[in-house]
């Protein structure tokens, strides 16, 4: 078998099958070919890889048909591309080890069941009780008022900082503790089921629990007055700021991690000594819907003492009252308008850490949570604060159901390094594709907004990131997609 050399194509020139005359033909035709193909098979490529990787190969119409007639594949390409192609597949690998983070969650832990007031039943039972919301306001502002004198008075001359709360000042704090146990009632709270005591101090000086509302911490400051680690901001609060301040909080800022550092060492320190009660953390770091236990952070567990895990539940028929994603003048209207609330609260039994969990913190968080939600009968995701944050800023870039746009910070902080700042930039630049209602783009909508061509590389190159092979991408899967400059 003989052959002439097209650019890119070989035509077979079969002595059995064709004459002289025809052979010679073909040999012109091809020559003819050849010319046009080196002024148009020029390979151009433009290499990006911290970018984007796009190899443009304009070939001849001529030449395309005699490779897919020839069933050729990179191989006719490298060949002839003086090494590009080569080149573009190093340049590949830099995202072929990027990892599959499995299908969309299905859990959303911040979605509120209950947002808006739906039914007969609650449009009437709001109406009438819109002057019982009134009293019950007033008489927590009067409430607050005494708790915030008492408190003023138990304080005077005690600089809040390292130094413990004198045994004397916690007594005169009993009168503001039962302002709390008021403020509890007037949101409909008027009996709490407990299940469970809570372990003295000697026998664990720290308590983790979920957390699923703002009534949480009135809860824990009417029942065990424990030391928290609290925000920096809710310092400035009115009124509700000293009376914080009396619980000797540790203030962390959040977006520190010098901040957040010095606040373990805190921890430490004030779990050690028995002059500080107890030290209570929501390990979440956040509210959630209560229907599941996100991503523990390690403050808690990296002292290696003893914990003792408390979850509440808030059994609802009508109105779900946990703070997710809803905001905080909706939730109170709605829990004002209701003839009352319900809460459990279950102190599960005390648990120590083993010499291996003492040294790697996150196995102890582990086993803790687990036991947690074991006992509200929920799963456990690896959702943190900077979901929510997500879901928030999927909202301002009006894209339909910010759920969608919720990829597990924590799977994607241990896989990749990223934080929240990284990804939301990484979600501006999804949103520039035009997502779909399902929070979904497809391969062209993928290929138009890198400028890349409709070839076989560039479908490989979007293969990358569709690890579902369903043709589309979610932000799940694309938020590793280093953004365009």
């Amino acid at each position: 078998m003989g052959g002439t050399n097209m650019g890119d194509a070989q035509v077979p020139l079969l002595a059995g099958h064709y004459n002289n005359g025809e052979q010679e033909s073909l040999k012109a035709e091809s020559a003819g070919i050849n010319a046009r193909s080196k002024d148009q098979a020029s390979v151009q490529r433009r290499d990006c890889i911290n970018d984007e990787v796009c190899v443009t190969i304009p070939i001849s119409d001529e030449l395309e048909e005699n490779l897919s007639r020839k069933e050729k594949d990179a191989d006719s390409f490298e060949e002839n591309a003086d090494g590009d192609l080569e080149r573009m597949q190093k340049a590949l690998e830099l995202f072929s080890d990027v990892p599959s983070f499995g299908k969309l969650p299905t859990i959303d832990p911040f979605l509120n069941k209950t947002p808006a007031v739906r039914g007969m039943y609650e449009n009437l039972k709001t109406v009438l009780l819109l002057p019982l919301m009134v009293v019950r306001l007033l008489v927590i502002l009067m409430i607050l008022v005494v708790g915030f004198i008492a408190t003023k008075i138990a304080l005077a001359g005690w600089e809040n900082g390292q130094s413990v709360l004198p045994r004397w000042r916690r007594k005169l704090m009993s009168v503001t503790r039962l302002c709390g146990r008021g403020i509890l009632f007037c949101y409909g709270f008027q009996w709490i089921r407990r299940i469970g005591r809570p372990a003295p101090k000697e026998v664990a000086p720290i308590v983790v629990s979920n957390h699923v509302s703002f009534i949480d911490p009135i809860f824990y400051f009417y029942e065990l007055f424990p030391s928290i680690v609290s925000s920096k901001s809710h310092d400035s609060l009115f009124m509700a700021g000293t009376i914080i301040r009396s619980m000797q909080v540790i203030a962390v800022d959040r977006t520190s991690a010098e901040s957040r550092k010095s606040a373990t060492a805190e921890i430490k320190r004030r779990a050690a000594s028995m002059e500080f009660p107890s030290v209570l953390l929501f390990p979440e770091g956040t509210t959630t819907n209560g229907r599941s236990l996100i991503s523990f952070k390690p403050g808690a567990f990296v002292p290696g003492f003893p914990i003792q895990p408390v979850v509440i539940r808030y059994p609802f028929v009508h109105f779900d009252i946990s703070w997710g994603d809803i905001s905080l003048t909706n939730l109170v209207f709605r829990m004002f308008t209701q003839f009352n609330n319900f809460m459990e609260v279950q102190y599960l039994p005390v648990i120590y850490p083993s010499a291996w969990e003492v040294e790697n913190p996150s196995e102890f968080a582990d086993r803790v949570r687990y036991e947690m939600a074991r006992a509200l009968c929920v799963p456990v995701t690896e959702h943190t604060h900077g979901d929510l944050m997500l879901s928030v800023n999927a909202q301002r870039l009006f894209l339909r159901f910010p759920a969608n746009y919720m990829v597990e910070m924590g799977k994607v902080e241990k896989a990749l390094g990223l934080r929240t700042g990284d990804v939301k930039k990484f979600l501006e630049k999804f949103a520039a594709m035009g997502p779909s209602c399902c929070g979904t783009v497809s391969v062209n909508q993928f290929l138009e907004w890198h400028h890349l061509p409709k070839c076989w590389i560039s479908r490989k190159i979007f293969d990358l990131f569709d690890k579902s092979r369903q043709g589309f991408i979610t932000f799940r899967e694309g938020h590793f997609l280093k953004p365009r400059s």
